[in-house]
């Protein structure tokens, strides 16, 4: 089967949800950070943070069996946070939309 010439290959990268409590970074700049089993935080990592998801959309078309990415072998991808944010901007999405759990849209308002 071959995708149409308007086809999108939609890639979607959550971020682990869960922390540690206490380091900022880790030696292999993962282990401080896991994911939710069963939608509850292992007791390892108690501290829930907001999910971060990186949504990459690609156009694609024909035979998706010759997909090849730069990592080489498989399906993979790779994604990294850093956090440029003016702290204030930050701190106001923060407050007006994860804390009261409500869908922002880019402009970070309701």
């Amino acid at each position: 089967m071959n995708c149409p010439s308007d086809s999108m290959l939609e890639s979607y990268l959550d971020f682990p949800q869960c922390w540690n409590g206490k380091d900022l970074d880790s030696p292999d700049h993962k282990s401080h950070m896991a994911y939710p089993v069963g939608g509850q935080c292992p007791a390892t990592h108690p501290v829930a943070v907001p999910k971060l998801r990186q949504v990459l959309r690609y156009p694609v078309n024909g035979d998706p069996a010759r997909l090849k990415l730069a990592s080489g072998a498989g399906h993979t991808m790779h994604g990294d946070f850093f956090n440029a944010w003016p702290e204030d901007e930050m701190a106001r999405r923060v407050r007006d939309c994860i804390n009261v759990i409500v869908k922002c849209g880019p402009d970070g308002r309701p």
